[in-house]
């Protein structure tokens, strides 16, 4: 019984935290976190569909690059969906074989390998070069969630001089 409770408590403190991030409340990161990052982005998307009204009016605005403006408001606001609670898995992802789709001998060979996949790599090497991708891809998510959270701010502004509303 002790088991389950523990494991309700961690899946609801979990969906806590990310219902504060989805409704902006109190949430405290460093500014070099990808999670203060994560937290601008939804902020500003969030102030960006709030400001929408109307979302056709977006057509109006001048295209800028390939991307006309209401692409870029839908494409925004299914990123933060996606973001907070996740999507399907690209096509691409779902063609790779997975050590739960191996056949239990090619699992037992990726084990023997350190699951590394490389012969010969031993645990430390593998984790040493997981953790160096882990880290660049850290950096590029938090160079894309910059990016997007500009966007939407300059999405925003548009819109507001297009409408006459204050900026």
């Amino acid at each position: 019984m002790s088991f389950n409770t523990d494991i309700s408590t961690k899946l609801e403190n979990s969906r806590n935290s990310l219902r504060k991030i989805a409704r902006n409340d109190n949430t405290e990161f460093s500014k070099e976190s990808v999670l203060h990052d994560m937290e601008k982005f939804v902020k500003m998307v969030n102030t960006m569909d709030d400001t929408v009204l109307v979302p056709s009016r977006l057509m109006n605005l001048p295209q800028e690059g390939d991307d006309d403006p209401f692409s870029l408001f839908a494409m925004l606001n299914d990123l933060k969906t996606e973001l907070l609670w996740a999507g399907a898995e690209p096509e691409e992802d779902r063609a790779r074989p997975r050590v739960s789709d191996m056949s239990d001998t090619e699992s037992d060979a990726s084990s023997a390998a350190g699951d590394s996949g490389i012969e010969g790599e031993d645990e430390r090497d593998s984790a040493a070069r997981a953790a160096e991708d882990c880290r660049r891809h850290l950096r590029g998510l938090r160079r894309c969630l910059r990016h997007l959270t500009a966007t939407a701010a300059h999405l925003t502004r548009s819109y507001q001089e297009e409408v006459g509303a204050p900026v």
